[in-house]
């Protein structure tokens, strides 16, 4: 008898172990997604500011955000309902295959819907119809993301395959890029590069899905279909509110300043994404996992909570501290002495990801969770109204400066109702201090 104590101990003991491993692997092969994701960037972002200059370079990023409103409703939130959906029927193959083919198809219907609203918007806006060339070349973008299965690699917590994939697709417009893109007059080239790299990504993983043995022959209904839909319509929502946060702002400086003005911010931003490199991995790995202990293990769900929130917090804040100091060289270096300006965006954009961060990781490892989908969907959606606001009083008179500093206030808005909602919810904070009372 106690041999076999012993014994079950220690398979608990390396089931923990195995749990942690996976962890970790999961989390280095993101890192390396996310590195390799940067270095393409890091080689052509610098090429393309000098070739494009700063208003061609304001143009792609134009185009860019309003491929990213059609990204935003193909997506319809499937990127954070997938996973979860993904977590609750993987081992069962017939239904996880439905749910597959399900939400390709929803996201197909949802892509054609998103093209006909462009066509109705570009028929009334002068200056979207005046950049049709352009931004038709960044909507390939849109379309390779209909069939794009990142959350399903996710949900499985399959992350070196994801890597991979993403990998393969994103490497491939390298030399691309420096082939056919040559003048100012080269940027739909470029926007359309952008737009092939997610059709390859698309189509690698498809054929990693059906390798993986979870994508079999087409199972889809109308009623599955509306399912996925309906299911989330919540996180549609909140994502269509995080637009509101950076998207949008790109959008209205070109509508109240001038391509310069979406060139400096558009550079900047991309920038900051460098020192958002590892806590956006941290809350991708822990996303699945809390998700499958929620329900089983609630108490390693709350430390593996704990545990991201700080290290999101600490990571953040490093990578804040470096790109802050290393501003004004950083944008003289890597964008050229054209995007001086954009050294004191970068500034403000940094310091919002500090806030922006900790409220994202908040709201969807501990919010959505214990049922406040909603709640969480609307707040997010009234600090990005707030964003909007502040940005379209601020940016005709402080240009870029001022959408990054609307930006900012939103950012710490929004982290202020969430701790408050945490603070104030006994079972929210039940989850927390559960941990104390060990």
């Amino acid at each position: 008898m106690p041999g076999y104590l012993v014994s079950g101990e220690q398979m608990k003991h390396a089931g923990s172990v195995t749990k942690v491993a996976r962890m970790r692997m999961n989390f280095l092969a993101l890192m390396m997604w996310q590195i390799g994701n940067y270095i393409v960037p890091l080689a052509t972002f610098p090429y393309l500011t000098r070739v494009l200059g700063v208003a061609h370079f304001g143009v792609l990023g134009y185009a860019t955000a309003v491929a990213t409103y059609g990204m935003l409703v193909t997506e319809w939130g499937f990127f954070l309902s997938g996973p979860k959906a993904v977590v609750e029927c993987r081992d069962q193959p017939k239904v996880l295959n439905e749910l597959i083919w399900s939400t390709m198809i929803a996201k197909s219907c949802l892509c054609a819907i998103s093209f006909i609203a462009l066509l109705v918007v570009a028929h009334f806006d002068s200056k979207l119809a005046s950049l049709y060339p352009v931004v038709f070349a960044a909507w390939l973008t849109v379309i390779g993301n209909v069939f794009t299965l990142n959350w399903l690699l996710q949900g499985l917590e399959r992350f070196s395959v994801f890597s991979t994939v993403a990998l393969a697709g994103r490497f491939s417009s390298l030399p691309l890029t420096f082939i056919f893109v040559h003048h100012s007059s080269d940027v739909a080239i470029a926007a359309a590069i952008q737009g092939l790299t997610a059709v390859l990504t698309g189509l690698f993983s498809l054929v990693a899905a059906w390798r993986l043995g979870v994508l079999h022959r087409p199972s889809v209904s109308a009623h599955s279909v509306w399912r996925r839909v309906r299911e989330s319509a919540d996180m549609f929502v909140s994502s269509a509110s995080v637009s509101l946060f950076g998207v949008t702002n790109a959008v209205i400086l070109a509508s109240t300043t001038t391509p310069y003005q979406v060139g400096i911010y558009i550079a900047a931003d991309k920038l900051k994404t460098v020192a958002n490199m590892v806590p956006a991995q941290i809350n991708t790995v822990c996303y699945p996992r809390v998700a499958a202990l929620f329900r089983g293990h609630p108490l390693a769900a709350a430390r593996l909570t704990v545990i991201g929130t700080a290290a999101t917090a600490v990571t953040t804040v490093a990578g804040v501290v470096a790109v802050a100091y290393l501003s004004a060289p950083l944008t003289a270096t890597v964008l050229g002495t054209g995007f001086a300006a954009s050294a004191s965006v970068l500034k403000l954009l940094s310091l919002a990801t500090i806030f922006g961060n900790l409220a994202y990781f908040l709201g969807l490892q501990v919010l959505v969770p214990f049922g406040n989908t909603r709640i969480r969907t609307m707040m997010m959606l009234a600090a990005g109204v707030l964003n909007v606001g502040l940005a379209i009083v601020l940016t005709p008179h402080f240009g870029a400066d001022g959408a990054a500093a609307s930006l900012l206030v939103a950012e710490v808005v929004l982290l202020g109702i969430y701790v408050l909602m945490i603070l104030r919810k006994p079972l929210l904070r039940n989850h927390f201090t559960q941990l104390l009372n060990r």
